[in-house]
């Protein structure tokens, strides 16, 4: 259970220490993620044994790399303008429940069956995300929605995108996930020269910070998922409900987030369609 919690409390780190942050320089915030994926490189390096001569990657592997090494730190974009607008609780649900995107597209990419319980869970998980966009958490946020929206498709095709990688059994995921984030650098690196301004030296040891975060998110929950291989569900469900549930109590009690009814109701529809999808997961539903 150890390693699911450091995982739980990583992943809800990682958006408070953004937000914790308000980075208002496009070139910081580049450099924060630069520096956080190069950290991210020597740690999986060292940690997942990589042997660098040994890597071998078809057409298709290698179009995933490329484009999850474009989407990753261009999320990180939209993640704190979302952060900013739309406040932490927000940011979280939309970032869990993106999930919806890979359950929806297993249908047609992992030849899924399409049940009626199925349906209902991704109709509930619409009707929240309608309630969560209803009404505007700032006082300025006037493309609010955009950067939610941004971030729950910039999340869910990633997620995507490594499903795809971790059904494949030829596949090795530890030297791909390396690959990505060699990929991630070098796109970050372009970001950073593209971007105007002067840049915070503070920002380099915030990226130590972010990248050790980011990357002890990724290691403890694969690490869980190993430990409780008969149960990915038990490890599924702790961690989505365990990110909106914190990411909720952290923005209301900490920085002070309104949550309005149509919200509150959002949040619940949220969580009973991530319930609901582990029972079918469980094949109970």
């Amino acid at each position: 259970m150890f390693p699911l919690i450091i995982s739980l409390i990583s992943s809800l780190s990682v958006g408070f220490f953004i937000k914790y942050l308000k980075i208002n320089s496009i070139k910081n915030l580049f450099i924060l993620v630069l520096v956080n994926y190069f950290t991210a490189i020597l740690l999986s390096y060292n940690l997942f044994n990589i042997s660098v001569d040994q890597i071998n990657l078809d057409l298709n592997q290698s179009i995933i790399v490329i484009v999850l090494g474009f989407l990753m730190p261009s999320i990180f974009f939209f993640l704190n303008k979302s952060l900013k607008t739309s406040g932490l609780a927000k940011t979280d649900i939309f970032q869990r429940m993106s999930l919806i995107i890979p359950v929806t597209l297993s249908f047609k990419l992992f030849n899924e069956e399409l049940t009626s319980s199925k349906i209902i869970v991704i109709l509930i998980s619409f009707v929240s995300i309608i309630l969560l966009l209803y009404k505007k958490s700032t006082n300025n946020g006037k493309f609010n929605v955009f950067y939610l929206l941004a971030v729950f498709f910039g999340y869910g095709i990633v997620d995507t995108l490594f499903k795809i990688i971790a059904t494949n059994p030829s596949i090795n995921y530890t030297t791909i996930l390396f690959l990505v984030f060699i990929c991630c650098a070098f796109v970050s690196l372009f970001y950073v020269v593209i971007s105007k301004g002067k840049v915070n030296s503070k920002f380099y040891f915030y990226g130590l910070i972010l990248g050790s975060l980011n990357f002890l998110n990724i290691y403890f929950y694969m690490k869980a998922h190993k430990n409780f291989i008969n149960s990915p569900t038990l490890v599924f469900i702790t961690m989505n409900l365990g990110v909106i549930i914190g990411g909720s109590l952290i923005g209301k009690l900490y920085f002070k987030e309104n949550l309005s009814k149509t919200t509150i109701y959002g949040i619940f529809l949220a969580i009973s369609s991530i319930i609901l999808l582990a029972l079918i997961q469980l094949k109970i539903l």
